[in-house]
């Protein structure tokens, strides 16, 4: 990434979950989808906890010598889509890409048989810029 920036130029992500904002919806999905995922979720690729003061990609731009003054927001976001519509959007998303095309068509009947006919999802967008180095 350092090498496409001019020194002083600035590298910016924006990116985040989408999730049931129902802690109830969201049991009820769980249990729906354990006999074929324990979780849907996409850890860091460099291992940050989800709790964590700074997440990937900002641990590893605040390991680089390439950058500085790296930052990090969050900005709040909620959705609203039909549980069609959120059922769409799991199918995008890798563990249930892996998952042979039956045992998709499956999981994503058993997930949509309980969800009601609207779903409420936080989808916060997390933001992190940082600084191309003069010099590494």
């Amino acid at each position: 990434m350092a090498s496409l920036l001019e020194p002083g130029g600035v590298f910016a992500s924006f990116a985040g979950p989408v999730q049931l904002a129902d802690p109830a919806v969201e049991e009820a999905v769980r249990t729906a989808r354990a006999p074929f995922l324990d979780s849907d979720e996409v850890p860091s690729p460099d291992g940050t906890p989800p709790g964590h003061h700074l997440q990937w990609p900002g641990t590893e731009l605040q390991r680089s010598e390439w950058f500085t003054d790296v930052q990090q927001s969050v900005i709040e976001r909620h959705l609203t889509m039909s549980a069609r519509d959120f059922v769409g959007h799991l199918s995008t998303v890798s563990a249930y890409l892996v998952l042979p095309a039956p045992v998709q068509e499956q999981v994503f009947s058993e997930i949509l048989q309980v969800l009601p006919g609207t779903v409420e999802l936080a989808a916060d967008i997390t933001v992190h810029l940082a600084r191309r180095c003069d010099e590494p």
